[in-house]
C-alpha cells in the first residue's frame, strides 16, 4: 500500500510524511498567488495551516486519480481559501473594514521554541524549513481546540484573556488547552522527527 492509500485509511504517519514533503512545493505555490496587500492580514503560513487542517478532515473522503493527485487536491484546497482570503480582503476594504484577520504574519519561530523540548525534535534536528513544516502538520492534526488555542497564543501572540475572550473560554480553560495542546504538539512532532531524521 502507497503513503497516499495508507493516509486514506487512516495512517496519521502517512499523511504526515505526504504534508511534509508537499510543504515546500504548496508555500512557494500559495506565497507566490497571495497579493501583497493581503500579507498583511494573512501570511502564506497561515493558507498553509488550513489546508493542511483540511487535509485533516477530509482525507478519508480523497480519492486519487491520475499522477499527482494528492498534491492536485492540496493546491485546488489552497487557490480556494487564497480566492477567499482575497474576496474578503476586497470585501473589508469596501466596507471600510481593515481586512481580514487584522493580524499580523504569523510566527510558526515562536512554536517551534516552545516545542522544542530536547534535541530530537525537528526544530533542532532540521533546518528551518523543514522544523516549519513540521510544526504545520503536527498543527493541523490537533483537536479543533487545541489548535485554535496554540494559534491565538503562540501565532497571533495573543494573551490568556484575549484568547479566552475569542474562544467563549475562561481563563483556566484556555491554560488547560494551551498546556494538553502543547503536550500533543511535542508527541506529535516527535513522530514527524521519525521521517525528518531520515530526509535525504
Amino acid at each position: 500500500m502507497d503513503l497516499v492509500e495508507r493516509a486514506i485509511a487512516g495512517e496519521p504517519l502517512a499523511l504526515d510524511r505526504l504534508l511534509l514533503d508537499a510543504y515546500p512545493k504548496l508555500l512557494a505555490r500559495v506565497d507566490q498567488k497571495l497579493p501583497g496587500e493581503v500579507r498583511g492580514a494573512v501570511a502564506p503560513e497561515d493558507i498553509i495551516q488550513e489546508v493542511f487542517a483540511t487535509a485533516f478532515r477530509n482525507i478519508g473522503a480523497f480519492r486519487p486519480e491520475g499522477q499527482d493527485a494528492f498534491y492536485r487536491w492540496l493546491t485546488a484546497i489552497a487557490d480556494n481559501r487564497v480566492i477567499d482570503v482575497v474576496r474578503a480582503q476586497n470585501a473589508a476594504k469596501r466596507g471600510g473594514g481593515r481586512g481580514v484577520a487584522g493580524q499580523e504574519r504569523s510566527s510558526i519561530a515562536a512554536l517551534i521554541d516552545v516545542v522544542a523540548v530536547n534535541d530530537r525534535t525537528p526544530s533542532r534536528s532540521a533546518g528551518g524549513h523543514e522544523a516549519a513544516a513540521a510544526v504545520q502538520v503536527a498543527l493541523a492534526g490537533l483537536k479543533p481546540e487545541y489548535r485554535e488555542a496554540l494559534a491565538l497564543r503562540y501565532l497571533e501572540g495573543l494573551g490568556v484573556a484575549e484568547t479566552a475572550a475569542r474562544m467563549g473560554k475562561t481563563e483556566p480553560a484556555v491554560h488547560k488547552l494551551c498546556s494538553r495542546g502543547l503536550q500533543a504538539l511535542r508527541e506529535a512532532m516527535g513522530e514527524a522527527a521519525k521521517y525528518l531524521s531520515r530526509a535525504d
